[in-house]
């Protein structure tokens, strides 16, 4: 009798032990899942970031090119000419490394097309130096508001690529920047 309550009492043990193994198994195991779960969702949250800033910062870049070809249709003089081209170069070549970058990364972002926004009606009734300063503090409100974006890209992304865009691209906009406002205090003049 003896012996079958040592056995009976072994045999629980055993058993105990294999039910708590098991459950520590399972529990480990399932905050391993949610570790990885995580993981995941939190990459996934931060490419769509990317993309949304990417995107944004892309909007904002053709937005500048068609205010470039709304200057350049009216500046019959060309006394903005060389800055509107040294800015549609500039944004062209922002807009392709975008391109190139979203292609890479999967994102669609939209192409420049070359569309005039002007209205012939319009240029008929306004000041033609006041319509150009108007564009210009646009280009200059947007180029800012691209960098900002372009930190932000920075910031949030752990991507190298996506890191030496930003930084690349936000000082060829600074240049811009600079070359705007000295534009817009000449023509104040």
């Amino acid at each position: 009798m003896k012996f079958r309550n040592m056995v009976v009492l072994i045999l629980l043990s055993v058993f105990a032990t294999l039910t708590l193994i098991s459950c520590n198994y399972i529990l480990e195991n399932t905050k391993q899942k949610n570790e990885i779960i995580n993981e995941k969702q939190s990459r996934v949250y931060i490419h769509k970031q990317e993309a949304k800033l990417l995107l944004n910062a892309s909007r904002n870049n053709l937005d500048i090119l068609e205010l470039c070809e709304d200057l350049k249709s009216v500046d019959t003089q060309n006394s903005i000419g060389h800055l509107t081209e040294r800015l549609e170069k500039t944004h062209f070549e922002i807009s392709k490394n975008y391109n190139e970058l979203a292609e890479k990364k999967l994102i669609s972002i939209p192409s420049y097309e070359n569309i005039n926004n002007v209205n012939k009606l319009e240029l008929k009734n306004i000041d033609i130096d006041s319509f150009i300063q108007n564009k210009l503090k646009l280009i200059l409100n947007k180029t800012d508001t691209q960098i900002q974006l372009l930190n932000a890209l920075g910031k949030t992304t752990d991507n190298i690529e996506f890191k030496v865009l930003a930084v690349t691209d936000t000082h060829k906009l600074k240049s811009n920047i600079n070359k705007i406002e000295t534009t817009l205090n000449k023509l104040n003049q």
